[in-house]
């Protein structure tokens, strides 16, 4: 059976469906094949970037539920979900019986960590839910401490913070409208836009 991991948030504008896509593809560099499913039906963020592509495009198979073939999924070692944006709350329970892990992408600013907050309690009064969800600090500013201070504060709150910060580069931007990953872009951070991914892909196995 693949490993899923759901990724999911109540704020926009925190780079969920950039975090999807980037993880799916930094697994698929590591030899593991990936499948990753846009279940946000309203935006579909993730099938939107894998159709800008042209040539190979991204390398592993974005997909909408209804297209999901149980073979596929069978063969796969890792099934990313980019959920809906605000998922409902009895959405969010039903991650836990689906999901092996529930990653929670939040800026670093007040009003993002706010809503991380929010979500992350509901998600540990779920019980098996919050056992299993991490938050992942995205949108970094790649200067200062403000992401090393943020994750520390989460950390004394006995949140669960993964250890990679995911700072932001413009070659993210620049990717989404190419419709391929931040290394596939001419842009002189782009190398350490993609050296953020594998490391968190690598934390998460």
């Amino acid at each position: 059976m693949p490993r899923v991991i759901a990724i999911t948030s109540e704020k926009g504008g925190v780079g969920k469906s950039t975090l999807a896509v980037h993880l799916a593809g930094a697994f698929h560099e590591r030899g593991q094949a990936t499948v990753l499913v846009d279940e946000d039906g309203r935006v579909g963020s993730s099938l939107r970037w894998a159709a800008r592509a042209d040539g190979p495009g991204l390398g592993f198979p974005v997909v909408a539920p209804d297209d999901v073939k149980p073979k596929k999924l069978a063969a796969a070692v890792a099934v990313l979900i980019d959920t809906e944006g605000r998922p409902k709350r009895k959405e969010l329970r039903r991650l836990s019986e689906r999901a092996d892990l529930i990653l929670v992408p939040s800026g670093v600013s007040a009003l993002e960590l706010d809503a991380t907050r929010e979500l992350l309690d509901f998600l540990l009064e779920a019980g098996d839910v919050g056992r299993q969800s991490r938050v992942v600090l995205t949108r970094v500013p790649p200067v200062g401490h403000a992401g090393e201070d943020a994750r520390e504060n989460l950390r004394d709150e006995g949140l669960t913070v993964c250890n990679t910060l995911v700072r932001q580069y413009a070659a993210y931007q620049k990717a989404a409208e190419l419709g391929v990953l931040a290394r596939d872009v001419r842009d002189p951070r782009a190398g350490v836009a993609w050296t953020d991914i594998l490391s968190l892909s690598r934390e998460l196995r």
